[in-house]
Order: structure tokens, then C-alpha cells, then sequence
């Protein structure tokens, strides 16, 4: 089958990452289908062999979504594509060939009663509205969890038969460095200290990060010495407000934003981490606390969502990740008790063997043979559903 795999995400965090490693797994193990690329000029992906690529020419979203709907379908027709396997939430409305959808968050169908999570009015259109209307027109979904299928199925009334769970997976990069120079040298070239609490994720209000500066300040007042907070993602949608509170809480030489870190120096910031901090106010899924776990880094984590699932009892989790002292206290426990965090470690590591990219990859494959000979018929001439 020819199958267009609709790519187009920013270097970032969450999905952005998710669809590159999944992308890259899927073209290794593929072997019998015709897989297409659907991205935007400049987008950092690379060249693979025997793969094509299609081109947005639009980065403005309302013109990008005026293509996406009217002259992708064209496309699709003349390019004969049996699959569109659309991993940017929403790809054509109106089209002939088995779609696929991939809904990497669920948060934001929701965002009312989301303390601290706002939508502009275009995003909330966007999210409570167009997508929703692309799920039920949607051949079938993936979700990244349990809790996503759930949310998808009982909130949204997709039938749960048109949910599939595909869990991200964890890349082997991603380990116990046993060199500690080579870390030392990462810590050197990104002027970090020699403990710290790290925090990975693009930096937006749902990542929850001023509770998690809020909880550095009472920490500070708690300890003589204390580790200072790695913020690693983009900052370009923290807002204002962010950076004052930082300010008047004087906290501005203990936080260091390191920006978005490529994978191959972000294993060793895990491993130099004292723990890693995942606080979000929505997830469907979190994939740092994998990753930190297949380093060997204990994990404190919000119990939100899709985080208990993924974790497993691996991460030290507090229930309300919007209460400074709750954070504070599962902060606390893993600083100071070596026991907890030589637990945390070893829960972890065995609970990240459990995720790989390839079982991701070949779950996807499998789907695409399921969608392809279901109900769909393709001739010579012309492509419709039976």
C-alpha cells in the first residue's frame, strides 16, 4: 500500500519528539509498504532512502489548514495513496482513502476547570471543535494510553473499537552512562551544577512550572543547600508573567533554562540529575519520565491522568500537582532518603524496559493492514468505502 504519513511538527517536545522516533522506526522496519512524507519546507527531518516527500507551502495556520483540507485531497487522489496516517492531530476532513489519526493529547478538548491552562479563542475552536468533528470522521485512532482511549471514547463518544492504544516508546539512547567525565563535560558545556531537580518539556502553562518555582523557593527556605532546577524545552511560550515570578521570588541564579536539547546531550543531563520532575496539569502519556527511568534517574511526577498508568509505581507521584506543599514534600523525600531513591532507580529501569519504539512501530504497521483491507475498496480507476 502507498501510505502518507503526515509529519508536520517543530523541533520541541511531546509529540514533536514522539513522531520523529516513531518515524524513524517505522521506515527501518517497514518492508511492504510505499510510505510518502507530508511536511513543511525546512523542517528538520532527514533524508530517508526510498522514502518521498510532499511539501506544505503555507506556515501561516489559517492558510496551512485551508491546504490541508482542499488540495491535499487532490493530492491524495492523484498520488493514489490506500492510507493517510495524519500524526499532527487533525489532516483532510474530506477524503476517500481510510484515514488515521493520531491524538497525542487530550487536555485540551477540556480546558475549562484547567487551573492555570487558558485557550485563545482559535485554539479552543481548534481543539474543542475541528479536531473533535476529525476524530468521528476519522477510519480510526491512535491514542497513547489507556486514559486517552478512555477520554477519547467516553468524552468525545468515539466508539472504543475505533480506538487503538499505541504507547510511545523510549530510544536506546536513553541509559545508564557509567563515564562520568563524559557527563561532567555535559554539565561543563551547559553550566549546570553538580545537583539539580530537572524539569524536560516545553515550558507553556499545562507543564505546571510556576508551582515548580513556587516549591523552589519554599525548598530554599527549608535548606541550607539545596539543588538547583534545570528547566530544559523552549521558553517561547512561557509568558511574562513567568519570568516576574522568578524575579520576585529571587530565584534567578537558581533556575537555568538550557533551551531545546538535542537527545544525544540530553541522556547525559538525566544521568547527572539528582531527579527528574514531571509536574504537568494534563497528560496523556509523559514521555521524560521514561526516558529518565531508562537512565537510572528517580522520577516525582504528578498523579494526573495518563502518569500513574505509564509509571507503574515506578515514580514517587503527589496527587494535586497545582499544591506547592504536596510537591514540596514528594521533593523532599527523594533528596534526603538514599533508600527511596536507590528504589526509585531500580522500579524505574525495570519499568522503562517495558517501551520501546519498535513495539510502537510494528503496532502501527499492523494497523495500517487492518485499516487497509477492512471495509475499503481501491481499483484502477477510482478509490471508495464499500
Amino acid at each position: 500500500m502507498r501510505i502518507l504519513l503526515d509529519c508536520r511538527f517543530q523541533k520541541g517536545a511531546g509529540p514533536n519528539v514522539a513522531t520523529r522516533y516513531l518515524l524513524d522506526e517505522l521506515i527501518k522496519l517497514n518492508n511492504e509498504h510505499e510510505l510518502i512524507i507530508l511536511q513543511h519546507k525546512g523542517q528538520p527531518l532527514p533524508e530517508y532512502p526510498n522514502v518521498k516527500k510532499m511539501f506544505v507551502p503555507f506556515r501561516n495556520p489559517l492558510l496551512e489548514l485551508f491546504w490541508i483540507q482542499f488540495w491535499l485531497p487532490l493530492l491524495i487522489k492523484l498520488n493514489s495513496i490506500d492510507i493517510c496516517h495524519s500524526l499532527k492531530h487533525i489532516g483532510p476532513l474530506f477524503t476517500n482513502v481510510p484515514t488515521i489519526l493520531h491524538v497525542h493529547e487530550v487536555g485540551h478538548f477540556f480546558p475549562e476547570g484547567q487551573e492555570g491552562f487558558q485557550l485563545s479563542l482559535a485554539n479552543k475552536i481548534y481543539w474543542t471543535q475541528i479536531l473533535v468533528w476529525a476524530m468521528k470522521q476519522a477510519t480510526h485512532i491512535i491514542g497513547t494510553s489507556q486514559q486517552c482511549k478512555t477520554v477519547i471514547s467516553q468524552k468525545i463518544g468515539i466508539p472504543e473499537d475505533k480506538v487503538s492504544i499505541v504507547p510511545y516508546g523510549v530510544s536506546h539512547k536513553f541509559r545508564p552512562i557509567q563515564d562520568l567525565e563524559v557527563i561532567l563535560d555535559c554539565k561543563h558545556r551547559y553550566n549546570l551544577p553538580e545537583q539539580y531537580i530537572l524539569c524536560v518539556g516545553n515550558i507553556c502553562p499545562q507543564e505546571n512550572y510556576d508551582t515548580v518555582v513556587k516549591m523552589l523557593a519554599k525548598l530554599r527556605e527549608n535548606c541550607q543547600e539545596f539543588p538547583k532546577l534545570v528547566l530544559v524545552g523552549d521558553t517561547s511560550d512561557a509568558g511574562s508573567e513567568f519570568f516576574e515570578l522568578i524575579k520576585q521570588l529571587e530565584l534567578s541564579s537558581e533556575i537555568i533554562f538550557t533551551g531545546f536539547v538535542h537527545h544525544n546531550d540530553l541522556v547525559y543531563i538525566y544521568n547527572g540529575a539528582t531527579l527528574l520532575l514531571f509536574p504537568p496539569t494534563v497528560a496523556a502519556f509523559g514521555i521524560p519520565p521514561i526516558e529518565a527511568m531508562a537512565c537510572g534517574t528517580p522520577v516525582v511526577a504528578s498523579n494526573v491522568d495518563a502518569i500513574p498508568e505509564v509509571t507503574a509505581g515506578a515514580a514517587l507521584l503527589f496527587n494535586n500537582p497545582r499544591n506547592v506543599d504536596e510537591m514540596l514534600e514528594a521533593i523532599s523525600q527523594v533528596i534526603d532518603n538514599h533508600k527511596i531513591r536507590e528504589y526509585l532507580k531500580q522500579k524505574g529501569f525495570d519499568r522503562a524496559k517495558n517501551f520501546s519504539w519498535k513495539a510502537s512501530a510494528l503496532k502501527v504497521l499492523e494497523l495500517y493492514k487492518k485499516t487497509g483491507i477492512g471495509d475499503y475498496i481501491r481499483d484502477d480507476n477510482k478509490s471508495r468505502y464499500a
